[in-house]
């Protein structure tokens, strides 16, 4: 049995905090559900020593992208350099996105993650999958297709998958019929 230090309560805070105000997409549904499902995805399938830093990163993943003021500094200060790391392999990069399209961006990204990062990103696209229900239709066939683009990509072969990425990976392929 793994025991937290606090750091993982301390990001739910600092993430409720900065996600107050912040809704879903098309919802009505408030956004710090998203990396709460995230870290509970993350906590049924990785079995970990590092449980509670993945867990933490999940709550935070989002925060540099969306949250007002937060920085990968101030994460780092508050939740250490490993938390500050994976947040930042999962932050997005908008300028690359709006050259190269936001499908190719995800497939070129998620071959590159570490194995951590990935296990985070897969938790998130399943938590994103299993909300589709609370979206447009244009927009849950878009995502549906991306998301089927994506998976194709990552299971040809273009890196080693470990038991809980294919774990995850097919999770999302159930919750996308």
């Amino acid at each position: 049995m793994v025991s937290f230090t606090g750091m993982f309560e301390k990001a739910l805070e600092f993430a409720l905090e900065k996600h107050k105000g912040q809704y879903r997409k098309n919802t009505h549904i408030p956004y710090y559900w998203h990396p709460i499902n995230v870290a509970k995805n993350i906590e049924e399938f990785k079995a970990s020593k590092n449980i509670e830093l993945l867990m933490t990163a999940a709550l935070l993943h989002d925060t540099v992208e969306d949250c007002k003021n937060v920085t990968l500094e101030k994460i780092a200060k508050k939740f250490g350099y490993m938390v500050a790391s994976l947040v930042d392999e999962l932050t997005s990069d908008e300028k690359e996105i709006t050259k190269i399209g936001k499908t190719e961006y995800l497939k070129n990204k998620m071959t590159k993650l570490s194995s951590y990062g990935l296990v985070i990103k897969l938790s998130d696209r399943l938590d994103n999958v299993r909300s589709l229900k609370e979206t447009t239709k244009q927009f849950q066939e878009k995502y549906t297709k991306e998301t089927k683009d994506i998976l194709d990509h990552l299971e040809s072969w273009v890196r080693k998958l470990t038991q809980t990425h294919k774990k995850l990976i097919e999770k999302i392929r159930e919750a996308l019929k």
